[in-house]
């Protein structure tokens, strides 16, 4: 059966080494972590240390184009960092950029993006050579405060293997593995799938309650996965959509714990003897939740939730109750089933929130 506690467990489990083309995976390098989506888009991101919940992180972004460039941000965990002045980055005691807001570094949702294309460079070349970078507020022109210090210890393992994703291993636009091969020699990343229109619910509200054999039968398909225990009242109107004519979302408990609320999801036909099967929700790179290496059934959500008067449904599957660890995804109704939208995932819990987590699938309009 189930249970909460399994995903922290299975998050700390580090994927086997993959082929240039095994996209959708996370893999994590001591300090960093790194992972690709299905279009070859990568993230890398530093982690803080262990127990540590407010820090200051370095976010590594680029597309899979051969001339796309490389973005930099540094995320600070806290409300009081500098949003005026000067910053400086050091690494093995040597001054590697200066930083000055407005000009060659920008405030935008709380990430401090690094504008200034020689300063990029440079921390790059301290990722390949030194172990933390340490950024530090000039308040005052006699006196500095060292705001964070930023661990780069596995930081140029984890940008080796965001090259060889991206296939830039021996080309001049690799990060690490830099050759002479032409940027012409990196592929073409793949296409994204097309996103599916987001649909509003249709045919009218769906049912106050569903018919006491009705939730019998899910509570029954349901057996083999999901808690026997399924917890007090749980009221359907709440849980339920209609997605069509005849045809409506519902879903029993599954499991609850700490900080994790669990449901299973049936598409129930509407008739004199109503139809119930499981409602799909596809997986289409590796999850991490999971029990004795036996996938989570993909009819199950974590913590879901419903747009208003939407289709939409999204997943948030938190491996500890700070949710600085896990897995989201978003899946839309296509008339017929329900389509992965977006996923994304943080397989080590060290304080990196979900709105930095790597993607590992997206699609496009």
């Amino acid at each position: 059966m189930i249970r909460p506690a399994v995903l922290a467990a299975c998050l700390a489990l580090l994927p086997a080494a993959a082929s240039a083309g095994d996209l959708g995976t996370v893999r994590t390098f001591q300090d960093w972590t790194a992972g690709c989506d299905n279009g070859r888009a990568c993230r890398a991101l530093s982690l803080l240390a262990e127990d540590v919940t407010e820090g200051w992180f370095l976010c590594l972004d680029r597309d899979a184009a051969a001339a796309a460039p490389v973005q930099l941000t540094l995320m600070p965990q806290s409300e009081t960092y500098p949003r005026a002045g000067t910053l400086l980055l050091r690494a093995a005691g040597v001054d590697v950029a200066t930083l000055k807001f407005g000009q060659s570094i920008r405030l935008e949702d709380d990430g401090l993006i690094i504008e200034d294309r020689k300063a990029v460079a440079a921390v790059l070349a301290a990722i390949r050579s030194a172990e933390k970078l340490e950024v530090i507020s000039e308040r005052q022109p006699a006196s500095a405060q060292v705001l964070a210090s930023i661990s780069l210890v596995g930081a140029k393992a984890a940008l080796l293997w965001v090259d060889e994703r991206q296939q830039r291993i021996g080309t001049v636009t690799a990060l690490v593995g830099r050759g002479s091969k032409p940027a012409s020699a990196v592929p073409v990343p793949p296409a994204l799938p097309l996103i599916v229109p987001e649909r509003t619910t249709d045919g009218g509200p769906p049912p106050e309650a569903l018919s006491e054999a009705t939730r019998s039968e899910m509570i029954r398909q349901s057996a083999g996965y999901c808690d026997e225990d399924r917890g007090g009242p749980d009221p359907d109107s709440k849980t339920m959509v209609r997605l069509g004519q005849g045809l409506v979302l519902a879903s029993v408990r599954c499991f609850s714990g700490a900080y994790n609320f669990g449901r299973a999801y049936f598409l129930v036909e509407e008739s004199e003897k109503p139809a119930v099967r499981p409602a799909l929700f596809p997986r289409p790179v590796e999850q991490k939740v999971e029990e004795d290496k036996e996938l989570t059934p993909n009819n199950v959500l974590w913590n879901a939730d419903f747009g208003p008067n939407s289709t939409e449904i999204s997943h948030f599957a938190k491996g500890r109750g700070m949710a600085d660890c896990g897995e989201t995804g978003v899946w839309r109704w296509d008339g017929r089933a329900f389509q992965a939208v977006s996923m994304t995932e943080m397989n080590s819990c060290r304080g990196i929130m979900a709105g930095y987590w790597l993607n590992t699938y997206s699609s496009r309009e």
